[in-house]
């Protein structure tokens, strides 16, 4: 009788259990708003009270995204890839604040943006449409947009989807998405390396827990560049408390549960915004030679996409080309910006 009252004991238990971990995964993490956001207190501290990176919210379909500003100008926005935070651009905003304004977004699921549930809040489109609305509520018509990893995917791609609003686009690491999936349609060994897209997509906050997803993020992303004097031990810190919450990667993830359906499953409707669809403004690619995302065919299908296009490969380098040789990739941007500019040749 005491050995049946402790089974039931134990499967009730087991049945609390499984329950709190069900509903700890469903919660979307909460995000201290109230409190500055450690990394513009960080990127403020040497100007004292003149701090000049401010930030901001701006909520459209439900959903509020965390963005950072500073300076006066024509506008460039800086998209960042995954797992990563808008913090991941530091050298380029701290560079270009001074002569450009420039506006740093964390996407939904990471940073202080909202982390919704649902995998249509991270459709390309729908994110597509939310920048668009932040751009007018900024009240900006054009802007130059620079993207990195995912966010050079979105960046090229919005390129993509509104030409008018774009007057050049930077992408670095990462191809517009038609041209990865024809890269996956056409190309065995594209297939092969973006294995690991489906096992991200099978991804839940627990398993992310059992496996230390947060350290590995740290110890594979950003410690190599911590350790290679890259970034500070204090940058460092900040981007391992931006990475290290489950929930929240778990919801970043929705990027490729999204937008990247297994290469057997592809139709017509994947190819955001269209299987052809042409990048027409000035457009500057950057790739680091060994950088493991590479993909010749999808780079080469994103030149034939490109009507005015340049390549700038970096030698021995890997997938963090603007924090690696940041002076080199800033300085390939602003001369890139000027000549994209609208007063370019007015003099």
């Amino acid at each position: 009788m005491m050995a049946k009252r402790l089974l039931l004991v134990s499967f009730a238990a087991i049945a609390v259990a499984m329950v709190a971990v069900f509903s700890w995964s469903s919660w979307p993490s909460a995000v201290d708003r109230q409190s500055p956001d450690p990394a513009v207190s960080l990127l403020n501290a040497p100007l004292g009270e003149r701090g000049s990176f401010q930030e901001g919210y701006f909520e459209y379909a439900g959903n509020r995204l965390h963005y950072v500003e500073a300076g006066q100008g024509e506008t460039i926005v800086f998209l960042h890839g995954f797992p990563s935070f808008w913090f991941s651009f530091l050298r380029q905003v701290d560079h270009f604040k001074s002569d450009y304004r420039v506006v740093a977004i964390d996407g939904l699921g990471a940073g202080k943006s909202d982390a919704p549930t649902d995998e249509r809040d991270y459709k390309l489109e729908a994110m597509a449409e939310h920048l668009a609305a932040l751009l007018d509520e900024l009240g900006t018509q054009q802007v130059h947009i620079v993207g990195h990893d995912w966010g050079s995917a979105f960046a090229i791609g919005f390129a993509q989807r509104y030409p008018e609003r774009v007057l050049s686009v930077t992408g670095l690491s990462a191809p517009a998405i038609n041209a990865s999936l024809h890269a996956l349609e056409t190309d065995p060994s594209a297939r092969k390396s973006a294995g690991y897209v489906e096992r991200f997509k099978q991804a839940n906050p627990p398993l992310l827990v059992l496996l230390g997803t947060a350290g590995t993020i740290y110890d594979g992303a950003y410690r190599p560049l911590v350790d290679a004097g890259k970034l500070t031990s204090e940058e460092g810190d900040l981007f391992r408390g931006a990475t290290s919450d489950p929930r929240r990667t778990n919801a970043h993830i929705n990027w490729y549960r999204a937008n990247l359906p297994h290469p057997d499953d592809l139709t017509e409707a994947d190819f955001w915004p269209s299987r052809n669809a042409r990048v027409t403004m000035p457009a500057l690619y950057i790739w680091g030679d060994d950088d493991p995302i590479f993909n010749q065919t999808a780079l080469d299908r994103l030149m034939e996409l490109s009507d005015k296009s340049r390549l700038l490969t970096l030698p021995d380098i890997g997938h963090w080309p603007h924090v690696r040789e940041a002076e080199i990739v800033n300085s390939a941007i602003r001369t890139h910006i000027e000549a994209a500019s609208v007063n370019a040749g007015a003099n």
